[in-house]
């Protein structure tokens, strides 16, 4: 009597359903990775002067230009809906607190209140004028609630973490006002690439935004 011998179908053959199984493995493991851009994971620090020295330039700008909507597009959407816009590209230090957003905006720099350049760019909702905020820039929390993943309990006090703000503020200066006058250069174009908060200095209704910046071009 002659053997009688089954040949297993090719895809239940060892080699392919090892074969198929890695690439299974494989897809989970590419759904449970988070893929980050360069910069974007921060150093801790013990003190807000060494956590915007150490952050600045290698996490907070990257996570603010990687984040950048255009001025235009942003301010629209917060007029529209204020808490649905700043749940889709806000932070805020917390429930209560105003949404801080990263931006971006191409204008033509005019006369502008104290510690700003006015910064006319088109598109924006009628009654809503901007500026870019120039030396010294503050306390101004907008880089540190758009730009840096941290919170009070990342400091040992209310006071370190308010001066996380205050450094990157510094820093900002630092690396983007050096031998830049804004003051000077009504009428030029400038692209600028920061953060504003939205809130009015009075209460009211929000008709102004400043952007602190991390950068800035001028235009030829």
């Amino acid at each position: 009597m002659s053997a009688t011998h089954a040949t297993a179908t090719w895809w239940r053959r060892p080699p392919v359903l090892a074969g198929a199984a890695g690439v299974v493995l494989v897809a989970l493991m590419l759904l449970d990775t988070r893929f980050v851009s360069a910069g974007e994971e921060a150093q801790a620090a013990d003190t807000a002067v060494e956590y915007a020295e150490q952050n600045y330039e290698s996490a907070v700008v990257p996570a603010v230009e990687d984040a950048a909507t255009p001025l235009a597009e942003l301010v629209t959407a917060i007029v529209a809906d204020p808490e649905a816009a700043g749940e889709e590209y806000g932070h805020r230090e917390d429930d209560g607190k105003p949404y801080s957003y990263a931006t971006q905006a191409t204008g033509t720099l005019v006369e502008g209140g104290f510690g700003e350049v006015g910064l006319e760019v088109s598109g924006l909702p009628d009654g809503i004028t901007a500026g870019v905020a120039i030396p010294p820039l503050g306390s101004s929390t907008a880089l540190r609630d758009a730009g840096a993943d941290v919170s009070f309990g990342d400091f040992v006090n209310q006071t370190e973490y308010q001066n996380v703000a205050i450094e990157l503020n510094a820093q900002a200066v630092e690396h983007v006002y050096e031998g830049l006058d804004l003051a000077s250069m009504v009428g030029q174009t400038v692209e600028v690439t920061g953060a504003f908060t939205w809130s009015s200095d009075t209460g009211g209704e929000v008709d102004h935004v400043t952007i602190v910046p991390v950068a800035i071009e001028v235009a030829p």
